[in-house]
């Protein structure tokens, strides 16, 4: 304790400590202690914080405690939590209990500030502030949602995480995954488990697919059974449906058109452009107006092409005359979803009729003169015989 002979302003300065008796009046001392009165205090839920406050014994005056209030800081301009209406006058040697039931909607750590004013005899009013730490608990089991990444229209895992907070075990985990959005397709909604032990963690894994990537609504419901009664807690989460960054996509590069024998070969490369591998790339020539797939090779089965790789390949096609390019379809599997697509080879000067014969332009026609040489020939050889 502080002598009574200790300076107004010193006693004035004191500050309150969780728990701890502090002197703050001139000729006598009030001590303040406040705590939570309960073990379970669950968001949106009014708690009991127990302030008691005792006039020493040995003090010469009264006090009349006129304002009780939670805050969240120890500033007197903080945001208020709740507010205890009193009026009560507390004698030497006497001591009062007040409870103040204050909210708090969110879990984890909190402090919470009592801030109690005493009135003294000569009208001087004296405030006092009071920490109190306060753990705020889920009261059912928490529930956590994790997407993993694939392409638009692949099968991925929805993973939905259940974190046993509680201080006992809960059974007959019946657990449900839905989604108000028309793009999200769950294969399965529903998965179950007996028993989950105390600050004991689960993993429960939904496959689902979306027609397009993006950010979608999903609803996850836990129903489980504690202490006999049957109780139910629904969480909504922003599931995060996004391709990644760099999936895998072919694409024809180098493609040069040469015609050998009529036919035009067409030679390339078929190049990933993404990070991840592709798998059963098909690339051919599509028929169509003055354009057809040519033997020995119409369609080329590249296979499986590695993240930034390429390969090779060789496809044959015939072209009527004013046809000008060459369609190819590229078929590929990337996280198992089929994509295609057809891309315009221009045929360039390839793609031509092979030029006819010509003749010299000049003298007679090419076949009389063959004809003649002949006939000279035979005459000759006639003399020779003759002689």
């Amino acid at each position: 304790m502080l002598p009574r002979s200790a300076p107004p302003f010193l006693l004035a300065l004191l500050v309150v400590l969780a728990g701890v008796a502090v002197p703050v009046a001139a000729d006598g001392f009030v001590s303040v202690t406040a705590g939570v009165g309960t073990d379970d205090v669950v968001p949106e839920q009014s708690f009991p914080v127990n302030v008691s406050v005792s006039n020493a014994e040995d003090s010469t005056e009264g006090y009349v405690v006129t304002d009780l209030l939670i805050r969240e800081g120890a500033d007197r301009d903080s945001d208020e939590i709740e507010e205890l209406d009193v009026s009560r006058r507390l004698e030497p040697g006497q001591s009062r209990l007040f409870t103040v039931s204050p909210t708090i909607n969110e879990t984890g750590e909190h402090t919470v500030y009592v801030h109690l004013t005493l009135l003294e005899g000569d009208g001087t009013r004296r405030r006092m502030v009071q920490p109190v730490d306060v753990t705020v608990r889920d009261p059912h089991p928490q529930l956590e949602l994790n997407v993993e990444e694939a392409v638009a229209g692949a099968k991925r895992p929805v993973n939905v995480t259940v974190a046993n907070g509680l201080n006992e075990s809960v059974r007959q985990l019946d657990l449900t995954v839905s989604s108000p959005a028309e793009n999200v397709t769950f294969s399965s909604r529903a998965r179950v488990q007996a028993i989950l032990a105390a600050e004991d963690v689960a993993q429960f894994s939904f496959p689902a697919t979306v027609d397009a990537a993006g950010r979608y609504p999903v609803d996850v419901t836990l129903r489980y059974t504690q202490d006999g009664e049957r109780r139910t807690v629904t969480r909504s989460f922003a599931g995060d449906f996004t391709e990644p960054q760099n999936p895998g996509r072919v694409r024809l590069s180098g493609v040069n058109v040469v015609r050998e024998e009529g036919t035009l070969t067409l030679s390339g490369s078929a190049a990933n452009v993404g990070s991840d591998a592709v798998e059963s790339v098909i690339v051919s020539v599509v028929g169509g107006s003055g354009v057809s797939p040519a033997q020995p090779q119409p369609d080329y089965f590249v296979g499986t092409v590695e993240g930034s790789d390429f390969v090779s390949f060789t496809l044959n096609a015939d072209l009527a005359d004013g046809a000008e390019s060459i369609p190819i379809r590229v078929e590929y599997v990337v996280d198992g979803v089929e994509r295609s697509f057809v891309t315009e080879v221009p045929a360039g000067e390839a793609g031509q009729a092979t030029p006819a014969p010509q003749s010299s332009g000049d003298g007679l026609p090419t076949l009389p003169l063959i004809v003649g040489a002949l006939l000279v020939v035979v005459a000759v050889g006639f003399l020779v015989r003759r002689r």
